[in-house]
């Protein structure tokens, strides 16, 4: 019941149905003080009839015989009835005696008319309230169907271009650009479009332009640093080496930044590739390299990706365990019959939840001390996040307990 159009047709039919709610209850408020004299009129008739029939049975012994009984009709007596025509009779100043009674096998009751030879029995007609009602029954349900069918119609007229908006929507490319919606229908929904389509273009020149400025600064820095590092081999040693440690971090910022950039702005193409043996690479170059990787399980599972996009990704996630977590525990394995995984568990201190929401952003570090002390720029998430969703991934984290972090990257695997 989200939808909009859900939402009109839930509107429209209960609009409908309670003008014939009170409409109808309206209608049976004016029927009911008719009831009674209805019933009158109808009591009148049957006495009438009576009175006319009455006379025509005398005390003929053959008629006693052919037409006339020895008492009423057996069944279930009719007090309602048999009171309502006794006093019909008595206000026509007859003293005819009637008894009504409904027998089992009969749908209509009868009326018995006490002769001076025996006793007459006529079928009297009956309106049946459940007939009644079953039509009100019958008439209500068609009520309710037409409007559901008009709801329906209408709702679909109104949120037709509403569903074009969602289907180009949900077109969004791995940049989140919008592509450009046609400017067509009501007045409120050209608008609608005409604003997205404004909205995407200034979102695109402001991400073009942010990548330009980022990458420009990335390079331009380049030749002052070059310069610093030339002038710092004058300096003494205890200074040099001081200055050579604060431009190595200049220059791994500058590095990140770029390589940033281009994650977002070039396109690589997939193939399918073994995560197993990406990963069991990776593994070996840094152990080789004395880091602290340790392979838990490797398990062969392909995946549609680019192969060196995915190399830094990955690389990047070790990196990171192996160098904050105090060691990188590596699993390569399949999920579900379905989901390729690779995950990089560590035994640090892992990430405060407070923190948890912001560690994607670029050169956001969990603890600023890192900043002085650690290796890094603070963009390998960054960068590892932009990677693996690009190429159709999912990239988590979870704190492990009682200590360690958990990132775990999620591809649907692919079967030959």
């Amino acid at each position: 019941m989200n939808s909009l159009r859900a939402r009109i047709v839930l509107t429209l039919f209960l609009s409908i149905i309670c003008v014939v709610v009170m409409a109808t209850a309206t209608l049976f408020l004016a029927r009911q003080g008719h009831a009674q004299k209805e019933q009158r009129d109808y009591a009148q008739l049957v006495s009438e009839a009576i009175l006319l029939i009455s006379p025509l049975f005398g005390g003929d012994e053959n008629d006693r015989r052919s037409h006339l009984g020895s008492g009423p009709v057996p069944g279930q007596p009719r007090p309602e009835l048999t009171n309502l025509l006794q006093s019909q009779l008595r206000n026509a100043g007859s003293d005819l005696v009637v008894v009504v009674t409904q027998p089992t096998e009969t749908p209509h009751p009868f009326v018995s008319i006490k002769l001076k030879s025996g006793w007459l029995a006529l079928p009297i007609p009956e309106r049946h309230r459940g007939e009644v009602l079953y039509a009100l029954a019958s008439w209500f349900l068609l009520v309710a169907l037409g409007t559901v069918c008009v709801a329906v119609w209408f709702a679909h007229r109104i949120t037709r271009h509403l569903a074009v908006l969602e289907r180009v929507a949900a077109t969004i490319d791995a940049d989140g650009v919008i592509p450009r919606l046609p400017e067509t229908g009501p007045a409120e929904l050209r608008a609608t479009a005409r604003a997205l389509n404004t909205m995407t273009a200034r979102l695109k020149n402001a991400a073009e332009s942010r990548m330009r400025l980022v990458a420009a600064a990335g390079h331009d820095l380049r030749t002052p640093m070059t310069r610093m590092r030339l002038r710092a081999e004058f300096l003494d040693e205890e200074d040099r080496s001081m200055w050579l440690s604060d431009l190595e971090e200049l220059d791994r910022i500058a590095d990140s930044a770029i390589q940033l950039v281009r994650e977002e702005t070039q396109r690589e193409t997939s193939q399918l590739v073994r995560v197993d043996e990406i990963t069991s690479e990776i593994c070996q170059d840094l152990a080789a390299m004395k880091a602290s990787v340790t392979i838990m399980k490797m398990e062969a599972v392909t995946i549609s990706s680019a192969p060196l996009a995915l190399t830094r990704a990955v690389r990047n996630l070790v990196i990171n365990a192996a160098t904050h977590g105090g060691g990188a525990f590596v699993t390569v394995g399949l999920e579900d019959n379905a989901t390729a995984s690779i995950i990089i568990e560590d035994e640090g201190p892992g990430i405060p939840d407070q923190s948890m929401s912001r560690v994607f952003e670029p050169f956001f570090r969990v603890d600023p001390a890192r900043r002085k002390f650690g290796a890094g720029a603070g963009l390998g998430l960054a960068i590892a996040k932009e990677i693996v969703e690009r190429h159709g991934g999912k990239l988590t984290l979870q704190n492990r307990s009682p200590r360690g972090l958990r990132q775990r990257i999620s591809f649907p695997a692919c079967f030959a």
